[in-house]
């Protein structure tokens, strides 16, 4: 290490690292449904049409497109260069590094139309038309219990559930870790779920263990060895009842505490994000000045003082499945804050320990409680 470095330390509250699970792995919350499954489409002009009834949850705004889908995506460059227009959502900032080619860095915003130019070598992702909005997205998605309750279709809209259904057939178990079947299908509520795999017999992560059977109702919970360790000031995000995402905005600080005659007045630096053990998309809108309206890719922090950033964790439906408010699912993701001078390294040193910090999320799907 050399004796002047720039040391950019991110700090956040509450910082833990998750044991990993070994247990089979719960994918429909006993009792329900597989919720988020679509009921109603949007058909082919894309435009939402249906109101949803009680018990479902109106995924596009009546007159409007599915939201917040997937517009632009980085280029070959992996650098955006395209900045979001109407109402359009920046998930990375202008100027800001994607982590690969095809990185999402805008979505549709409220509305679910592309309002957004294109511009450098970005590029829009499929089905995406510039003013359109894409078509048989959803409109209407099963709600907590995962049945749906939305019949008639208005306009060119589709219906793909029948109401009073639930999705047949659905994972409701996969195997775990260990690489063993310990979840006896039906243990919680007699029912039709299917158990695909017997007990004690091998199985590969993401293989099926049990399945909903016919009806789509799980009547099992997962076994096996699970146990909960219990953080301090873990990143909390819950998903609302009749929601399919909950989000939170995150702060952290970064601070210049470069030594020696030499250190400049201040310096520039960007931070990033990988996703860890969480699902895709659950990091996004990473601002490195969060002093100046609307996301900076980078900012500047002055010797010996410190500055603000920001980044916004979203949680989606499909991903969570809650069994007890004691059981949260947890993923872990990592944030770093890298000088312009030195990157892609972190520092001058290449010491990330101190420009690194392992982020415990800890989120709890309302709908499945």
């Amino acid at each position: 290490m050399r004796p002047t470095r720039l040391m950019l330390l991110a700090v956040l509250a509450g910082v833990s690292f998750a044991l990993p699970a070994q247990a089979d792995q719960q994918q429909i919350a006993p009792g329900t449904g597989p919720q988020s499954s679509v009921v109603i489409s949007t058909g082919p002009d894309g435009i939402c049409n249906t109101t949803a009834a009680l018990g479902d949850i109106q995924a596009a705004s009546v007159g409007q497109g599915t939201p917040f889908r997937n517009e632009v995506r980085c280029g070959a460059d992996k650098i955006v260069s395209t900045a979001a227009q109407g109402d359009d959502t920046q998930l990375i900032a202008v100027g800001g590094a994607c982590t690969g080619v095809n990185k999402a860095v805008v979505d549709t915003g409220p509305n679910g139309v592309p309002d957004t130019v294109l511009q450098g070598d970005d590029t829009y992702a499929p089905g995406i038309v510039f003013g359109v909005p894409p078509n048989d997205t959803p409109c209407v998605i099963a709600g907590e219990d995962g049945v749906a309750q939305t019949a008639a279709p208005v306009g060119d809209d589709v219906q793909l559930l029948t109401a009073g259904t639930a999705a047949p057939n659905q994972a409701v178990v996969l195997c775990g870790p260990n690489g063993v079947a310990d979840t006896t299908a039906n243990n919680v509520l007699p029912g039709d779920d299917v158990q695909v795999v017997p007990v004690g017999q091998p199985c590969s992560p993401t293989d099926v263990v049990v399945d909903s059977g016919a009806d789509g109702i799980a009547q099992t919970r997962a076994e096996g060895p699970d146990l909960v360790l219990q953080v301090q000031k873990p990143v909390k995000v819950t998903i609302p009842k009749g929601s399919a995402t909950g989000t939170k905005t995150v702060k952290l600080k970064v601070y210049n505490v470069e030594f020696g005659a030499t250190a400049p007045a201040g310096r520039a630096f960007k931070l990033t994000s990988t996703n860890g053990s969480c699902p895709g998309g659950t990091v996004t809108q990473l601002d490195a000045d969060a002093f100046t309206v609307g996301l900076q890719a980078t900012g500047t922090v002055f010797l010996n003082s410190s500055t603000k950033g920001t980044f916004v964790v979203t949680a989606h439906l499909e991903d969570v499945t809650s069994t007890g408010t004691k059981a949260p699912f947890r993923c872990t993701f990592n944030v770093s804050v890298v000088a312009l001078d030195t990157a892609p390294d972190v520092d001058d040193a290449a010491n990330p320990e101190n420009n690194t910090t392992a982020v415990d999320l800890e989120i709890t799907d309302k709908n499945d409680l």
